[in-house]
């Protein structure tokens, strides 16, 4: 789990998604405003849809799994295209009966594999898609 100062608020969350800036790959969809000038991290969030699973612990392990995978490559004081962003992340709408078909079978560990996985193939993405738009 992130430390607080690297989560972000509801209030922020609301005013993000209110703002639609939103560029989505494969299995993840990221709404993002630029950070304010005094704070020199990215902040993150994450929300997994109860439409993936009934189960709260299946959302819980693909919520970990995300945001283990954001602790392991240190997103949080990386800048993006030398700037600082909130970035709420979604799973894809369109993609979400995909996900859950495909980590039925699966263990818990083959789970945290395919989405840390799937994620850093959106994050790449995301990143570029961004340093390309600004």
């Amino acid at each position: 789990m992130l430390p607080q100062k690297l989560r972000l608020t509801g209030k922020d969350v609301i005013f993000i998604t209110r703002k639609r800036q939103y560029i989505g790959q494969g299995l993840f969809g990221f709404f993002y405003i630029k950070q304010y000038p005094s704070i020199k991290n990215n902040q993150f969030s994450f929300h997994v849809t109860i439409k993936l699973s009934k189960k709260s612990v299946a959302r819980h392990i693909v919520k970990r799994a995300v945001m283990q995978a954001i602790q392991q490559d240190d997103l949080v004081k990386h800048p993006i295209n030398n700037s600082f962003y909130k970035i709420f992340i979604v799973l894809s709408k369109v993609r979400v009966w995909e996900i859950e078909k495909k980590i039925a079978n699966f263990s818990k560990k083959d789970i945290i594999k395919h989405m840390q996985e799937e994620f850093k193939k959106a994050w790449k993405w995301f990143n570029t898609k961004l340093t390309a738009n600004t």
